[in-house]
């Protein structure tokens, strides 16, 4: 086994020196960290080299194997069919993506939302709206089993699955940057579901989520730029995917779906988000984010051939949802 100093070498060498981690020696240097074979600084120095010239996709993919050594196999027994990362937190709106959450759990999808309340404590954290909207959260695989068995739904906080990485996604706080490990923190769907949702901030990271999750087999996935770095597609701008289809990359291009209107929003609560979905209030915005958001997954999911198909079919449920 090389000493971590091998692997910060690698990457921190001059410019002709230097080169990026494999795949293999990613997973190497972060399962050194969590066995005890590397300190912070270590770690932390040759996630700030990464960081200067962008994690690649063996590397990340390298990272999302090493943390999911550390996962409980008893999270891959709740036969999930979408997993929905939740790591960003919102500012300008709600957290429409519940909605469509919610709503495709009512209609037969199972779906695992799971995130980490600490990493931005400016932002309106989405498991602070899940109580109002009735998501129920799980601490232990146990825990989630009975609950997806009544409601197909429910959200686990990254401390229940992935320990080691609350301490490390900390390491922005300390920074003033984020690390490979915040896109790896996306990417590791602890229950191994067949299709997985990513958002992302900065435009052009949903390719390199579609080339991790290629790299580490993940049959079906989708990322692009989400509002607020959010798994929730803005609908007042065109949406760039890039995905995983039966393990083969693809990219598309979503047009925009609701021209003119304003990006920002003043209530943002669960509270909220239950009153637009009881009906007892309408927003023109957050329908068209619920729509467009979940006609992304039902195209992903081939439950519709195509977009047109999609956004036809999840605007009925949505209109249909009290029915």
């Amino acid at each position: 086994m090389p000493a971590f100093s091998e692997f910060i070498k690698h990457v921190g060498r001059g410019e002709k020196g230097r080169r990026p981690l494999t795949q293999e020696e990613a997973r190497e240097a972060l399962s050194m960290y969590i066995d005890g074979k590397a300190d912070l600084l270590q770690l932390a120095v040759l996630l700030m080299l990464q960081r200067v010239r962008c994690e690649t996709g063996e590397e990340a993919a390298g990272y999302i194997q090493a943390l999911r050594d550390h996962i409980d196999d008893d999270w891959q027994d709740l036969d999930i069919d979408l997993d929905w990362p939740c790591f960003a937190g919102k500012r300008r709106q709600p957290p429409w993506l519940l909605l469509a959450a919610k709503l495709l759990a009512q209609n037969g999808v199972r779906v695992l939302l799971h995130g980490h309340a600490a990493v931005d404590a400016i932002k309106y954290q989405i498991e602070s709206a899940c109580p109002a909207l009735g998501i129920r959260q799980a601490n232990t695989p146990e825990e989630a089993k009975v609950i997806l068995a009544h409601d197909d739904i429910c959200y686990v906080p990254l401390s229940a699955y992935c320990e080691p990485l609350v301490d490390l996604l900390a390491l922005r706080s300390k920074v003033g940057l984020r690390t490979p490990l915040n896109t790896v923190a996306r990417a590791l769907n602890p229950s191994s579901a067949t299709f997985a949702i990513h958002g992302i901030f900065h435009q052009g990271y949903e390719k390199l989520h579609a080339q991790a999750a290629a790299l580490v087999g993940d049959p079906n996935m989708v990322a692009f730029k989400g509002e607020g770095g959010e798994s929730e597609r803005s609908p007042r701008t065109a949406c760039r995917i890039a995905g995983v289809s039966s393990g083969q990359i693809y990219e598309e291009e979503w047009p925009t779906f609701l021209e003119g209107s304003s990006g920002k929003h003043g209530e943002i609560s669960g509270e909220y988000l239950q009153k637009v979905w009881s009906g007892e209030v309408e927003n023109n915005y957050g329908t068209h984010a619920v729509v467009s958001t979940m006609a992304i997954v039902l195209k992903m999911m081939q439950v519709c051939p195509n977009q047109q198909s999609a956004l036809i079919q999840a605007q009925q449920w949505w209109d249909t949802r009290h029915q």
